[in-house]
């Protein structure tokens, strides 16, 4: 699982986080993030929302979000998580 910051407030008309463009991320490797397929969580200060990375040919590196997983989180061992 692979965490990013995000501002959800800075979001394209579709609903996607728009992240390229914030200076927290001038640095991220994303092709490289968005290579290995993991599960990412975008994190905006206490909010979560499960989603993955994608290429927009013209707003860069987007985080299209499920929107419908904000805020349910649960935090399980790796005994716990394992047995499902």
């Amino acid at each position: 699982m692979i965490t990013l910051q995000a501002d959800s407030n800075h979001m394209d008309a579709q609903g996607r986080l728009r992240l390229d463009g914030l200076r927290m991320h001038q640095r991220t490797p994303f092709a490289e993030i968005a290579a290995k397929h993991e599960t990412i969580i975008f994190v905006d200060g206490d909010d979560m929302v499960r989603g993955e990375l994608i290429q927009d040919p013209d707003l860069g590196w987007i985080g299209k979000v499920d929107w419908a997983t904000q805020g349910i989180w649960g935090s399980y061992s790796p005994a716990v998580a394992a047995r499902g």
